[in-house]
């Protein structure tokens, strides 16, 4: 179900931002840049004068390299990232959770996850219709984003479920998280007059289980064995 993965912890443990990066972009006008200065000095050195007109050609070069560099960036962001809620993907978490729980495993360290839902809503879509039910669904997860610690990671995982996982962290950090969550899930409630609950699961590396299947099956478990009880 997941391949491997060898990103750096930078990239596992980044902040979401839900913004397009800027790394191709900055990375084309940087190339640019420096290949300008290098043929100004090979030039000034090996034929006794600058190239005036170089720097020109040096600044279409560096506004095609930012071209390229954005469409880079945004497919990136696409291919990473649900395109509503702008969290990341199950093709994302496919690709780092490996690597990620291989790091934590190899330092000796816990790693939890937390799968949750919104209980009501099939009933928020049928009341205000599906227009309003993805403006709920992009709310919670801005509020997802705004109350976890930034190497934590938000991911849509489909429909109106959500995971959050959560390197260097064991079960009470993520209960406080989930506090944090519904009491700024209480107000999100109050402010836009509409009942939005959530139930959620937590499963621990290694205590719950030590594969990846097995810690997503036991948050999922956990998560409807409290949604049946509600």
């Amino acid at each position: 179900m997941f391949g491997q993965c060898d990103r750096g912890s930078g990239v596992l443990l980044g902040r979401m931002s839900g913004v397009v990066g800027r790394r191709g972009r900055c990375t084309g006008v940087l190339l640019v840049v420096i290949f300008a200065i290098a043929m100004r000095s090979y030039a000034y050195v090996y034929w006794g004068y600058p190239l005036t007109k170089f720097p020109f050609f040096a600044v279409v070069a560096a506004a095609l390299s930012f071209m390229i560099g954005w469409q880079y960036d945004r497919m990136k962001f696409l291919a990473e990232r649900d395109s509503l809620t702008k969290c990341y993907n199950r093709r994302f978490v496919s690709g780092v959770f490996p690597g990620l729980l291989d790091e934590v495993k190899r330092k000796k360290e816990q790693l939890s996850l937390m799968m949750l839902d919104c209980d009501n809503f099939k009933a928020i879509n049928d009341s205000y219709g599906h227009k309003k039910g993805d403006q709920i669904l992009q709310a919670l997860s801005a509020l997802l984003r705004a109350n976890v610690r930034k190497r934590d990671l938000v991911v849509r995982w489909g429909g109106d479920e959500f995971i959050i996982i959560a390197p260097y962290a064991d079960r009470e950090e993520l209960e406080k998280t989930k506090e944090r969550v519904e009491a700024a899930l209480l107000s999100l409630s109050q402010e836009l007059q509409i009942d939005i609950r959530i139930s959620c699961g937590i499963a621990t590396y290694p205590k719950d289980a030590k594969k990846i299947e097995d810690l997503i099956h036991r948050a999922d478990s956990d998560m409807y064995g409290i949604k049946k009880h509600a």
